[in-house]
């Protein structure tokens, strides 16, 4: 079914009702597109603080997204935050809830997933699976320096198909921390390496990560300052095998990602902030 001719014209002016409205502490205007027929969108995204709840709002061209979320704080013992979201668009709906918390050297979280379509559909962000998907992860910090991690996940696809995941991990900081690990992803073994660091004086922090084995995975992130007013570069780097590939850049308030998955993709955005950080 065919989203109607003008409704991404709605949805731009209704962004822009928002923010002539002051709805939000930050708007994101971005425009999609991927290789192919009728696949170019303009996306908007909106985030508003009303007291101790962060609400949100996210549109393209053929769905809506309507989320919130917020934090428990408890002294000295720990901290829990949650979020929720739902969406809605003319090739279906989806469900997405999260959570995570600290208590003294134990940290974990938990995250649950449901659509009736691929969830890019529904948001170009969103990776291109659908139906259910949940994950649990936890962290024990044996001392400053040592920490055990442990991610658990499952996934039922829209064909019915089952699929499991896990992977264990060791950590160990020193100037830089280093990581090691094993993992199993739909029966397919791979190893772990990680190491994040600083690379300068200047505080340039690199962080790269690779699964390598039945399964292939290398993911990096840099950050560098470009000022006092704690503006940075981000550039963040994805490749896997089969191939894929992701290719970000965060400048300021420009964020732009190309992307290849069967295809290429561009996605470039505008944040505005109002009052203040989000």
């Amino acid at each position: 079914m065919k989203p109607h001719p003008h409704l991404h014209i709605v949805l731009a002016f209704l962004g822009l009702q928002l923010a002539a409205l002051g709805f939000g502490q930050s708007l994101t205007f971005g425009l999609y597109g991927r290789l192919g027929p009728d696949n170019l969108t303009p996306t908007v995204e909106a985030t508003l603080p009303l007291g101790d709840l962060d609400l949100s709002a996210r549109l393209q061209r053929d769905a809506l997204g309507l989320g919130l979320g917020g934090a428990l704080e408890f002294s000295a013992l720990g901290r829990l935050s949650y979020s929720a979201r739902a969406s809605l668009g003319l090739v279906g709906w989806g469900l997405q809830a999260a959570a995570a918390g600290a208590l003294g050297p134990l940290a974990a979280n938990l995250e649950a997933a449901y659509s009736n379509t691929l969830r890019s559909r529904l948001w170009v962000g969103d990776e291109a699976e659908g139906g259910l998907k949940l994950g649990l992860g936890g962290r024990y910090r044996l001392d400053p320096r040592q920490t055990l991690g442990l991610q658990l996940g499952f996934k039922n696809d829209l064909a019915g198909i089952a699929r499991g995941a896990a992977e264990l991990s060791y950590a160990l900081r020193q100037e830089q921390t280093y990581t090691f690990g094993l993992g199993v992803d739909d029966s397919r073994l791979y190893g772990l390496l990680g190491w994040r660091g600083e690379l300068d004086e200047a505080g340039t922090l690199l962080e790269a990560t690779l699964r390598a084995g039945q399964l292939g995975r290398l993911e990096a992130a840099l950050t560098t300052p470009l000022d006092q007013e704690l503006n940075n570069l981000k550039l963040h780097l994805t490749l896997s095998y089969p191939w894929a590939a992701t290719l970000g850049v965060e400048v300021y308030s420009l964020l732009a990602e190309a992307r290849y998955d069967n295809g290429f993709s561009l996605w470039i955005r505008y944040k505005l902030i109002f009052g203040g950080n989000p």
